[in-house]
């Protein structure tokens, strides 16, 4: 991690001035806020008072803008990265430049949201245009740390409640909640020349990649998948907890992220653990459901 911090400073001084075309490479706010209805989980309830939607709403637009400037702009997506940090970093102390990073700036200084949590999502991004393959569980659990957690920890500040043993219980949800992700997109990913699977996991079960375009997953396929579903949900059931530890509104908030990833897994068992022949999709009443069962239960399944 140090090692790709410290190759993109160069490009990040000299990223402070900014191309003229460089929002023009990025989509408009619409079409951005737009994906939040697909997401697996309510992104900003209806149900919550509208300050708490505002910020999440802004904080959603911050987190895609930088997944589509790692992940589908065209170009040089490093360069593109470094000039979105940079755009950031106006945001704490000036004007920025991206309607989406506008928007941010009210939550950045009404929520205290540190420079350094967002820029752990641009790290991320940064490292995919290098790491294309996690060796071990391990490894894959450090690239959620810079792709996932960050988000849970952002939420727990939009609400006040960024204490140290709530923004643990919250790692363990955000990063469950991203292999599951990894698992409804393996084919995606593997076409796009990312594999966020094992690599030992993908030998133990015998996995070659270039099975996924048989046009369904094979046997040993959905066992590797069901492995890791199974691991995410009990991670997952490990920092379910914090729904019971948060107050009001914050509860309300995080358990519909809680039930949606439960939503989630059972969607994988719907579908006979198979993302390649199957779209894998959360039920909306399910989510619904066990977002109720969560709010009462206050964590437990």
């Amino acid at each position: 991690m140090d090692i790709l911090r410290a190759r993109g400073r160069p490009a990040r001084e000299r990223a402070t001035a900014q191309p003229p075309d460089f929002a023009a490479q990025l989509p408009d706010s619409a079409t951005v806020l737009a994906r939040a209805g697909g997401e697996n989980f309510p992104v900003a309830a209806r149900v919550l008072p509208h300050a708490s939607r505002r910020h999440l709403m802004a904080l959603y637009g911050y987190f895609r803008l930088v997944d589509y400037a790692g992940d589908e702009a065209p170009g040089n997506r490093e360069v593109l990265l470094d000039h979105l940090e940079a755009d950031l970093g106006h945001a704490y102390r000036g004007t920025p430049r991206l309607p989406l990073v506008r928007a941010l700036v009210p939550t950045i200084h009404e929520c205290g949201l540190p420079r350094e949590l967002l820029v752990r999502l641009i790290d991320a991004n940064r490292r995919d245009q290098h790491v294309h393959r996690y060796r071990t569980f391990g490894e894959l659990l450090d690239y959620c740390a810079l792709s996932a957690n960050p988000v849970g920890e952002c939420v727990l500040r939009v609400f006040g409640q960024a204490r140290p043993e709530l923004i643990a219980l919250s790692d363990r949800v955000c990063t469950a909640l991203q292999i599951l992700e990894h698992c409804q997109d393996v084919l995606e990913d593997h076409r796009q020349g990312r594999v966020y699977l094992p690599e030992t996991d993908l030998r133990h079960y015998g996995c070659h990649l270039a099975e996924l375009e048989s046009g369904s997953a094979p046997a040993h396929w959905r066992a590797l998948l069901r492995f890791q579903v199974v691991r995410a949900l009990r991670l997952l059931d490990s920092g379910a907890h914090l729904v019971g530890r948060l107050p009001g509104t914050a509860r309300l908030a995080v358990a519909g992220y809680v039930a949606g990833g439960r939503a989630t897994a059972h969607a994988f068992v719907t579908a006979g653990f198979d993302p390649v022949r199957h779209e894998v999709s959360p039920d909306r009443a399910r989510i619904a459901a066990g977002w109720a069962r969560l709010l009462v239960s206050g964590g437990a399944w």
